[in-house]
């Protein structure tokens, strides 16, 4: 704690630091030393600015005071901020054998009642601050200090610094250029680039810590050296990356043209290899990213027609008029009409007549209606509207019955693996932790007239084949011979009993060109 005496001579207030008197202890805050004389702590002023204020406001207009002097530049940041609603002052002098400080200016402007600054020395660009604002500067050295960086810019003028987008700094940065760089950044609102003339850690930590100090973004630290020590160019990478990336700083190495011409081949392969290099990752990075909005949109476009076909089954104020009565089966003789709809399924025959059913598998995104027509490839490129899709439809064998089942129902869906639709998560029968949960093992698969439940009792997949594709058999040894084929194939061990009274259901997609991914699973009594 440093204790500040405040002291009256003819008309003028004087502040410095008390260093030749003892202060007893117990005089904390403040005590009359005299009838002219008073001691403040630093403290007690920058903890009671309004108080002190309003005391000296009263001693100045008591006194008739004009000047103020103060002993010490770093004080009078203090003072200025407890005597700003002063409006008798008209004359600061600044004792301190020091240059006057950007921000030690910038409070003096501030102040509207002062007319004269007297101070040891103060950079060209900060009398023309204190010019604008009508506040005469005198100065008690007759060599104006200017640093190098402030030569080399051409910064004479606070004009020049308010508007300079571009400065240099010269092999050697001494303390002074950066305290000028730092008064720059607190007054320019257009620097972008920083040229160095030569390499040193130390000197870019100093300007980019007066960056970071002052919020400033989007600079470019361009530094002239022709370097080729990996070790500094790591060193280099390291700065970019901590430093000035957090901070929208750029460092970039800028070559000589006589450093180029003689690593020209050098240069030319490493360039060919970054705009490879650059054209891969683009590519790369295009069918990524075309692939992600893919998918997005196929997983949009499957999800809301399935959410669609739900709302219908569950809409209370659907008007059944609307259905048209299916036409007659002319293979048995049988018409729709002689069976009686389950789960309100006929609504979605309102939507697309090939509707035959609504298929479920736990543990997956399979949750789908079931379409039928007279081909095994509509589908393949149609969705439930009937609206060309690649992504195509879950679709049952058009040899099998819609409203009586086969002995093996065969149903298709191409296997969308990135968007998750369709058969895209049917691969996940073949997970330990899948297929050790018996209630994933249970598959629903209901026609428009019955609710089933199947059991899974083989996965596997087989290279392409219609082995596996039959829907009926002509006796039970044929039959039996068949589910034992399917059962010897599992490629997970599974107990459920199969035998030639059931009927089972087949799932079946693809891998790739050449594998198919098949699941069966048997009608449960």
């Amino acid at each position: 704690m440093k204790k500040i005496t405040i002291s009256i001579q003819d008309n003028t207030l004087i502040f410095k630091y008390r260093t030749n008197k003892p202060v007893a202890v117990n005089l904390l805050n403040t005590n009359v030393i005299s009838d002219n004389e008073l001691v403040f702590s630093d403290e007690y002023i920058e903890k009671n600015k309004k108080i002190v204020g309003l005391f000296l406001c009263d001693l100045v207009n008591d006194k008739s005071i004009t000047d103020i002097t103060i002993s010490n530049n770093d004080m009078a940041l203090l003072v200025l901020d407890v005597l700003k609603g002063l409006k008798n002052i008209e004359v600061l002098s600044l004792n301190d054998d020091e240059t006057i400080s950007y921000e030690l200016c910038e409070k003096i402007s501030k102040s509207t009642n002062i007319k004269m600054v007297n101070c040891y020395s103060i950079p060209a660009f900060l009398i023309e601050m204190l010019d604008k604002n009508n506040i005469k500067v005198e100065s008690r050295n007759e060599v104006l200090f200017t640093s190098n960086f402030m030569l080399d810019n051409n910064l004479s003028s606070f004009s020049q610094i308010y508007y300079k987008n571009s400065v240099k700094f010269g092999e050697i940065i001494t303390n002074e250029d950066i305290e000028d760089f730092n008064s720059l950044c607190n007054i320019n609102k257009y620097l972008k680039n920083i040229h160095l003339d030569k390499y040193n850690h130390n000197d870019i930590m100093k300007i980019i810590d007066v960056i970071k100090k002052n919020k400033r973004k989007n600079i470019v630290i361009q530094l002239h050296d022709d370097i080729d020590d990996p070790d500094i160019i790591e060193e280099l990478k390291a700065i970019n990356k901590e430093a000035c990336k957090k901070n929208s700083i750029k460092l970039k190495l800028v070559y000589s043209k006589d450093y180029l011409e003689k690593n020209y081949l050098k240069q030319i392969t490493f360039t060919t290899l970054s705009i490879c290099s650059l054209i891969i990752f683009l590519i790369i990075g295009g069918a990524f990213g075309y692939l992600v909005y893919d998918n997005y949109k196929s997983e949009k476009k499957v999800n809301e027609q399935v959410e669609f076909a739900e709302d219908l089954l569950n809409d209370e104020n659907f008007d059944d008029s609307l259905i048209e009565a299916p036409a007659v089966n002319e293979d048995d003789g049988s018409s729709y009409l002689t069976y009686q709809f389950i789960n309100n399924y006929e609504r979605l025959l309102t939507v697309n007549k090939d509707t035959v059913g609504w298929i479920t598998v736990k543990g997956t995104n399979i949750n789908y209606p079931v379409v039928q027509t007279t081909d095994n490839s509509y589908y393949l490129k149609r969705n439930f509207y009937k609206n060309k899709d690649s992504n195509g439809w879950v679709f049952m064998d058009y040899r099998n019955s819609g409203y009586s089942l086969d002995q093996n129902t065969i149903i298709y869906a191409h296997n969308r693996y990135y968007s998750g639709v369709m058969f895209g998560t049917l691969n996940r029968v073949v997970d330990e932790k899948w297929y050790t949960n018996d209630s994933n093992l249970y598959i629903t698969f209901n026609t428009l007239y019955n609710e089933y439940q199947w059991k899974i009792f083989s996965v596997y997949s087989i290279d392409v084949t219609n082995d596996y594709l039959y829907t009926n058999f002509k006796n039970d040894i044929d039959y039996a011979a068949f589910l034992n084929k399917l059962k010897d194939r599992s490629d997970i061990p599974l107990s459920t009993n199969v035998s030639v009274d059931d009927k089972i259901i087949t799932l079946s997609t693809c891998l790739d060109d050449n594998k198919r991914l098949v699941v069966h699973a048997v009608l449960q009594k």
